[in-house]
């Protein structure tokens, strides 16, 4: 059998059970060799994205395929699929995750419990491809939870107080948001009787509502929307920078992704079937969200100095802009379709600019052991490739000509322009705050930029050593794609489109996109949208001035107790954790408990499993059995490739 006869429904299991079998591989090659586990982790990753990125394109052309998996032992009918629109995050997705972990082969090497992260970062990878190819919202929700406890342990990593608060936020946080997608689902089911991930037409407006609500709550908190945002901050902070790449780059993409669903699988069927006036005002009310969710986050990016957490910010402030495109889609219903394609158009561009961003930061932590950007400064000098990488991912964020985020913040911008129109005087000041938002974009992730490459060394900072191969491989391997999509984005609309097209939106909108496929595309860099997106500039060089000159932005402390999300959420957790002693519960312990336990059973496995084999795991590890791996890989692909050809 060569690859080209391999079934869509194997093709689909593969996606999920080569990242799981490679986490178990990791952790036993890592126990041998480290370089062995170096290698396990890239083959792995690197095969998924040969599945994904050729396989399943050759074999499953339309992007659409199914398998169910039925069994009496099953009280339900699992269900993988895949369709246009999560095909084009499920590449995404793994074409970042495979760079990140080039990039983290090199920047843990001196780090301890390599092999505990390495198999949740597997793991990770798994149960996040598993969010993406599932058919039915039960198994959504089941590797959506496998997601949340695995990235618990990349975030716990160093097991500082730092790192094990933020974990536990994050944990306390996801695991409240995967109740409210349940709640949804089971919501769903009684409506329909199904919980196929297809749309559900006749589903009454108010159950409609209901269902979504509780879904985009629940995904809500994954992909960072105000006001459930609070976990990110800490968590990206304090998570190893390739971690940090993932949780923004991927991880938030699949709560992204679930809002998706919700809105155009579940509101906007009901929309099209039904007077649609409680839709429309749900697509406002989500407009709304995104616009606080964007001005919000990016003023408290200008705040931070530390370069991680001001990232994070941008993360949940770009997460805004992702969430203005699903807002605009919903609310425009059929005319739509502009709306939908910038919403998933910045989705894509913000895996790449926001990953290579955090990259190019961990680099400079790698020389220099600083986040804070005020302590750094003059390092273009000795980290020019890191320079460069930054200032790719900056113009990219900001939205600058050349650069795919000013490709797909256009399209969201005039979706917006079409909403206002209809929508009058409940959206006049939606296009300041857009803008608004752009500018203090440009004016944080410019200081990032000044503060960190530009100006003078500071002489109590170590600047040691060169920054490693795999790094710069990581970054440089990012920053082609964002500068491909900024100056041929109709390469970009071309990914897109069957997205698009699965949505019944009007044929003039869909045909009115087509028109940018290919090298009609430079038609996106028209006078009004360059125009626009200079003036953002303008304005944030403006506020970056101010900032510098007068010391805006430097109250983030004296913020009252009542507006905080932070507060409310500590708040919470105490009456959540009192409530569970006052019945005799301690849930922390519990969990503690319950993990250390798993923990040391399976290494008292290990020890007897590598006992009794210790002659032959020691070969492994060896030079020779390296070569041998590699050789037999490629004599492997010799002999199919051989079989395919006299096949044909």
């Amino acid at each position: 059998m060569t690859f080209t006869e391999l079934s869509p429904a194997f093709l689909l299991l593969l996606t999920i059970a080569i990242p799981f079998i490679g986490a178990i591989l990791s952790y036993i090659s890592g126990r041998i060799s480290p370089s062995l586990r170096d290698l396990t982790v890239v083959s792995v990753t690197s095969l998924t994205l040969l599945l994904v990125g050729i396989l399943i394109p050759l074999q499953i052309p339309d992007l659409t395929a199914s398998i169910s998996f039925e069994h009496g032992f099953l009280f339900y009918t699992p269900v993988l699929s895949i369709n246009p629109l999560s095909y084009a995050v499920l590449l995404i997705s793994i074409f970042v995750w495979m760079l990140a972990s080039v990039y983290a082969t090199r920047y843990l090497k001196e780090e301890l419990r390599t092999n505990r992260f390495y198999f949740f970062w597997l793991l990770s990878l798994a149960a996040d491809l598993g969010v993406l190819i599932s058919g039915d919202f039960l198994t959504l929700y089941l590797f959506f939870e496998i997601l949340t406890l695995s990235a618990f342990v990349l975030i716990a990593h160093e097991e500082t107080a730092r790192s094990m608060a933020a974990a536990k936020k994050y944990l306390f946080l996801g695991i409240s948001g995967g109740f409210l997608i349940l709640a949804g689902i089971a919501l769903l089911n009684a409506a329909t009787g199904s919980i196929a991930v297809v749309p559900a037409y006749g589903i009454p407006e108010y159950q409609a509502i209901l269902i979504a609500a509780c879904m985009i709550l629940g995904f809500g908190v994954k992909a960072g929307m105000y006001p459930v945002h609070i976990w990110l901050p800490d968590a990206h902070s304090v998570a190893p920078t390739p971690a940090s790449a993932v949780l923004s780059g991927v991880m938030i993409k699949v709560g992204a992704f679930g809002i998706f669903l919700a809105s155009f699988f579940i509101l906007f069927p009901t929309g099209l079937s039904a007077a649609g006036s409680l839709i429309q005002e749900s697509g406002l009310f989500l407009i709304w969200i995104a616009l606080i969710t964007m001005l919000f986050a990016v003023f408290l990016a200008l705040m931070q100095t530390d370069s991680k957490r001001m990232l994070a910010y941008h993360s949940i402030s770009q997460m805004g802009f992702i969430i203005l495109g699903i807002g605009c889609g919903l609310y425009l219903g059929e005319a739509g379709a502009l709306g939908f394609a910038g919403g998933l158009y910045h989705l894509v561009n913000h895996a790449l600019f926001k990953a290579l961003l955090f990259l190019a930061v961990g680099a400079v932590f790698l020389r220099t052991g600083e986040l804070n950007m005020y302590r750094l400064g003059g390092l273009w000098r000795t980290m020019p490739a890191a320079a460069v990488a930054m200032g790719i991912g900056v113009f990219a964020i900001s939205g600058i000509p050349g650069f795919n985020g000013f490709i797909s913040k256009a399209l969201i911008h005039h979706a917006l322009l079409d909403a206002q129109e209809i929508a009058g005087w409940l959206l006049f000041p939606a296009e300041a705050i857009f803008i608004i938002a752009c500018a203090g974009t440009v004016a944080s992730t410019g200081k990032l930029l000044l503060f960190t490459f530009f100006g003078e060394k500071k002489a109590d900072i170590s600047y040691s050593g060169v920054t490693p191969l795999p790094v710069m491989a990581g970054m440089a391997a990012l920053s082609l794609p964002i500068i491909l999509l900024g100056i041929l984005p109709g390469i970009g609309i071309f990914f897109i489109m069957p997205a698009v097209g699965m949505m019944p939106f009007h044929a003039d909108d869909l045909a009115y996109l087509s028109g940018y496929l290919g090298f009609g595309g430079i038609g996106l860099y028209s006078s009004y949208t360059v125009s626009i997106a200079l003036f953002e500039v303008l304005a944030g060089i403006l506020l970056f001035f101010l900032y510098v000159s007068f010391g805006w932005f430097h109250w983030r402390d004296r913020i009252p107790g009542a507006l905080s999300p932070d507060a409310w959420y500590g708040r919470s957790t105490t009456a959540v954790l009192t409530l569970s002693r006052s019945i005799g519960v301690d849930l922390l312990s519990l969990i503690r408990e319950t993990t250390e336990t798993v923990d040391r059973s399976f290494q008292e496995r290990y020890i007897v499993f590598t006992s009794k084999y210790r002659t032959k795991l020691a070969y492994l590890s060896s030079f020779e059995a390296e070569i041998l791996l590699i050789t037999s890989v490629l004599g492997m692909y010799l002999i199919l490739f051989l079989i395919g050809q006299n096949a044909g």
